[in-house]
């Protein structure tokens, strides 16, 4: 499993026990002026207290209005093959971790390793450990709580697929370039250029200077992000990531496979 896929697995999985609690708080939030706006979406104000959510606030209100009026849904199928293949993904990640373990512990003990290669190999076992942990969290809320966490991952699965659909039709109207984010593949230049029309068309307004700079820095600003090659990067808005089939790696003296195809057309 690659490196972008694991990232996504383990994001995924994480959610899982956030959502019961894990790895959540219940502190009260710290009192804010409220009655302060600094933007509108969609009829809607966003006060001062929500300063820190601005970004997320507007690009949820906006995409959750594109899917409505675009008439993009998920269905069942899709929910299914979702929750399917990433819970496979997810034991394939834990397989690997779990054979990684030892050996990273070994190399440790090696009396010929740098400073520099071992600080990297102690942070490299420490979020090994770390991500094995969460695993056999997650394996313990799924054999405790099973009718508890059944229709929590049927609502996480319609958000990742949901949000990939959009994603995509985003990308068939708009083009550009695309990211890799821990929740999946994002199609930035579409998002930038879809947010400028809607602000052009006044379904949003930033009336905080500073709020408006900061939340249209993430967008245009091309050294916070990693683009995908032109090629990958349209494959990754063609099959959804859950789909694509893990491609065995080739021998040195042979060539690489053929791209990845989906299982849904196969």
């Amino acid at each position: 499993m690659g490196k972008a896929m694991k990232q996504i697995v383990l994001t995924i999985g994480l959610g899982w026990v956030a959502v019961l609690g894990l790895a959540q708080s219940n502190q009260p939030a710290e009192p804010v002026a409220n009655s302060v706006v600094i933007a509108v979406v969609c009829g809607q104000d966003i006060t001062l207290q929500d300063k820190s959510r601005l970004d997320g606030l507007i690009v949820a209100t906006l995409l959750d209005k594109f899917a409505k009026d675009n008439k993009i849904a998920t269905t069942e199928a899709e929910l299914d093959a979702f929750t399917r293949q990433t819970e496979e993904k997810h034991k394939e990640h834990q397989q690997e971790l779990e054979q990684d373990l030892p050996e990273l512990r070994r190399e440790l003990q090696s009396t010929t390793l740098n400073d520099r290669d071992r600080k990297d190999k102690e942070e490299l076992l420490r979020l090994t450990e770390r991500a094995l942990k969460s695993f056999r969290e997650i394996q313990k809320l799924s054999q405790d709580k099973e009718e508890e966490m059944r229709p929590m991952k049927r609502r996480r699965a319609e958000q990742f697929v949901l949000r990939w659909k959009i994603n995509q039709t985003l990308y068939q109207k708009y083009g550009g370039r695309v990211i890799f984010q821990q929740a999946g593949v994002e199609p930035l230049d579409a998002y930038r250029d879809f947010l400028r029309d809607q602000e052009r068309t006044g379904a949003f307004i930033i009336v905080d200077k500073e709020s408006a700079t900061q939340f249209w820095r993430y967008f245009t600003t091309d050294r916070l992000h990693t683009f995908l090659p032109p090629a990958e990067a349209a494959q990754s808005m063609q099959i959804p990531w859950w789909l694509i089939e893990k491609q065995p790696e080739p021998p040195p003296d042979q060539p690489s496979p053929s791209p990845a195809k989906s299982r849904a057309t196969q």
